[in-house]
């Protein structure tokens, strides 16, 4: 199980460093690799984009507090934007997570619970975005360990500003669970995801978008602080963004991850409903 945590994040950090070498190579026909517009380096950074996407991500946790032991969640992200009229009146943003491979510190592997958030943009086009719409948790881990449980279900409400070369807005999620295994612990939990990301020119941004949580049950808490960067380039004519991001963890509310670092690779496709 270690064997297959490390190579995972061995992976991701070679795709992170081929990338970064490739994107300064000769494109498929021929052509230099042309700089990434600033519209979609702000929509690989936000977490919920408004181009189809699709991530791959690896979060490796070399130490927990309270755990001994290491623990590694590789996951799979689709994010699937709706214009206007296609389901609803108004555009919507819609997010699926797929929580893969989930390694905890005592070596057990399995499927995670998946997740799907659904928002309604209620100010699109504008410097200023917000929405707001429900949010899912499925009982789906292939093992008590890897998932809650239960199903759950609640609001959640996004706001993002994109002043000059910044992206900066949060995304909150309040769940609540409402079924599932009568003898796992009920469920009531905020997930606030502030975000940040800063255009540094050619692709290349820094960024920032820790996941806090906020247990009502029992009033413990996760806050998370980390730091990334990573590149928006292309690859023949597909568009794909990179980045890697340390984190560390400031509190200490029972067993928690203290420090790791996150992997992504993303796939892009701002043409997407071009013609569909």
């Amino acid at each position: 199980m270690m064997g297959a945590r490390i190579l995972s994040t061995l992976i991701f950090s070679a795709l992170f460093i081929a990338s970064v070498v490739v994107s300064g190579a000769q494109a498929d026909d021929g052509d230099s690799i042309a700089p990434a517009q600033p519209n979609l380096v702000n929509a690989a950074n936000a977490p919920i984009s408004s181009i189809l996407q699709v991530r791959l991500q690896d979060a490796y946790v070399p130490q927990f507090t309270g755990l001994h032991g290491q623990g590694n969640t590789f996951s799979i992200a689709v994010t699937m934007p709706l214009p206007k009229y296609r389901l609803l009146p108004i555009p919507q943003l819609s997010l699926l997570t797929i929580p893969a491979a989930v390694t905890l510190p005592g070596g057990q592997t399995g499927f995670g619970d998946m997740r799907f958030l659904d928002i309604a943009v209620l100010n699109a086009g504008h410097s200023v975005l917000w929405g707001v719409g429900p949010s899912f948790v499925f009982p789906t881990a292939s093992k008590p360990v890897t998932g809650l449980g239960k199903w759950q279900a609640g609001p959640a409400a996004a706001v993002a500003f994109v002043p000059e070369q910044w992206l900066v807005g949060v995304l909150a999620q309040n769940l609540t669970s409402f079924g599932g295994h009568s003898n796992r612990a009920n469920v009531n939990v905020m997930i606030l995801q502030p975000f940040a990301s800063y255009q540094l020119g050619e692709g290349w941004f820094v960024r920032s978008q820790p996941q806090m949580l906020f247990d009502w049950k029992t009033g413990k808490k996760v806050l998370p602080l980390d730091l990334g960067m990573g590149r928006v380039f292309k690859i023949g004519r597909q568009n794909v963004s990179c980045f890697v991001e340390p984190f560390r963890n400031v509190s200490y509310d029972g067993p928690t991850p203290k420090y790791g670092i996150t992997f992504g690779v993303t796939l892009l496709y701002p043409d997407f409903w071009r013609g569909h």
